[in-house]
């Protein structure tokens, strides 16, 4: 399993993230102790913003892995049919929904496709745009993040 983060998406804009680097030695920091999971920097080594279609072609090219999944979160799929070359996303992975809380609707076009796949999981009632409403009021997000980012966030305040 990769884990990609991505510095630049173009859905996304705004200066409340942390330091792109940051993030990546936090998932570093998080992902280190699993053996079939790694961090990936790829995206940052990509023009931005960043489409996932590229990431994905990228991963083809550097790797030749012959089937690639993509796992994104419910909240994602309600727009996913505006992503860059989604179509093309859906025929070169296929794409594992998490369940989310979302009360927008998903388009039939997207949950009929065979190559997109519902995951039965319990929803986890997280979400990072909350944990950063959280820390700008300075409330604790202990119980909502690892130890390992409440530990690399106090070190570098």
């Amino acid at each position: 399993v990769l884990v990609v983060l991505s510095p630049q998406s173009p859905f996304k804009r705004g200066n409340d993230l942390i330091d792109d680097l940051d993030r990546l030695k936090m998932a570093e920091t998080v992902f280190k102790k699993y053996k079939n999971i790694k961090v990936s920097d790829i995206e940052f080594k990509m023009s931005k913003p960043n489409f996932t279609i590229d990431t994905l072609k990228e991963f083809k090219k550097k790797h030749r892995y012959n089937k690639l999944i993509l796992l994104i979160g419910e909240d994602n799929l309600v727009g996913f049919n505006k992503w860059k070359d989604y179509k093309k996303i859906i025929e070169i992975a296929e794409v594992y929904v998490y369940p989310r809380d979302t009360d927008q609707k998903i388009p039939n076009e997207i949950l009929s496709n065979n190559n997109i796949k519902l995951v039965d999981a319990p929803k986890i009632k997280i979400s990072s745009s909350r944990i950063r409403e959280l820390i700008k009021s300075k409330q604790s997000i202990d119980s909502m993040v690892p130890k390992e980012v409440m530990k690399f966030l106090k070190l570098n305040n």
